[in-house]
């Protein structure tokens, strides 16, 4: 991160924001989903009316849905960023420039060419900035890590490091000594080329904020596997039981099958074994629950120890 004093970046940031939203904001499927079940059609007029009535009961959730900083917009203001947070007091008062000098956007609709012009307005803007969690920063090591990493995979495989930076902002990790240690191993030891790398990344982002005081995080991977595999396989004798009997009779005898997501189970047995391997070199297999395991697709310039790990 460059050395910028911390007045000249909520300067930046702000410029950075009120271009985002003037540039435009576009509306997505599920906005303009809610919007339809709502003002029964998803256009410019009707949305201006409800924005503009203070006493829509519906106008709050509008503003949440439609003010929302997606993928594009956060990495756009990452890149001033770069890493960095401001301040509390700096986030505080960005918040009261943008309520006493409301940002204009520009609403942007599928399928309608005319835009909604109209402003950000107070009751949008602390949500908004909540959302881009402006006060967290990367800790200085794992930077290093990040930049590192760009640096060595940049040839290999489409890097996006400003967009890692985002999803690490939006866990919001407490980046604890273990949680640290886990991603810098993972940088280093799982190479991005690996076709199911992002969804290992997209799992710690998920896994890693809800053991920010868990000091063994192999133990913690293996103990989430256990709970799955444990509910998988239920999930997998309840489907036999329903295939192969009447579900009056089912019924009758009080037998109920919840729901469980067996699709998304196995995957993320995908990855807390790769994860597992790659960072801890071994990961536990259970006699009731065999494991098969993708090793994806070798090249010429294959990763040949990292194969060579995950058949250990």
């Amino acid at each position: 991160m460059s050395e910028i004093s911390a007045t000249a970046l909520v300067d930046r940031v702000e410029a950075k924001i009120r271009a985002l939203l003037w540039e435009g904001v576009p509306l997505t499927a599920d906005v303009c989903q809610y919007i339809e079940a709502t003002l029964g059609a998803a256009e410019p007029d009707a949305v201006a009316d409800l924005l503009a009535g203070p006493d829509e009961c519906e106008r709050d959730t509008l503003l949440e849905l439609v003010f929302f900083p997606d993928l594009s917009f956060q990495c756009a203001v990452e890149e001033i960023l770069a890493g960095g947070g401001l301040s509390p007091e700096d986030r505080s008062g960005l918040a009261v420039h943008l309520k006493t000098n409301p940002a204009r956007a520009r609403l942007r609709f599928p399928g309608h060419a005319r835009q909604l012009d109209c402003r950000l307005p107070d009751e949008g803007v602390d949500a908004f900035l909540t959302r881009l969690n402006l006060t967290w920063a990367v800790d200085v090591h794992l930077g290093r890590a990040l930049d590192q990493w760009a640096d060595k995979h940049r040839r290999e495989a489409e890097i996006d490091a400003v967009r890692l930076i985002v999803q690490l902002r939006n866990a919001d990790l407490r980046q604890t000594p273990a949680q640290l240690g886990l991603l810098k191993d993972f940088l280093e030891r799982m190479p991005p080329a690996d076709r199911r790398w992002q969804a290992c990344f997209d799992f710690l982002m998920a896994f890693l904020p809800e053991h920010g005081d868990v000091l063994n995080l192999y133990r913690a991977l293996m103990d989430r596997k256990v709970f799955l595999v444990h509910h998988l396989m239920k999930a997998r004798r309840d489907a036999e039981i329903i295939s192969g009997s009447n579900m009056e009779t089912l019924s009758m005898s009080g037998f109920r099958a919840g729901y469980f997501d067996t699709a998304a189970a196995e995957e993320t047995l995908a990855c807390i074994d790769a994860v597992a391997l790659a960072v801890y070199g071994r990961t536990e297999h259970f006699d009731d629950a065999p494991v098969s395991m993708d090793l994806g697709q070798a090249g010429d310039a294959a990763d040949i120890e990292g194969i060579f790990r995950r058949l250990l």
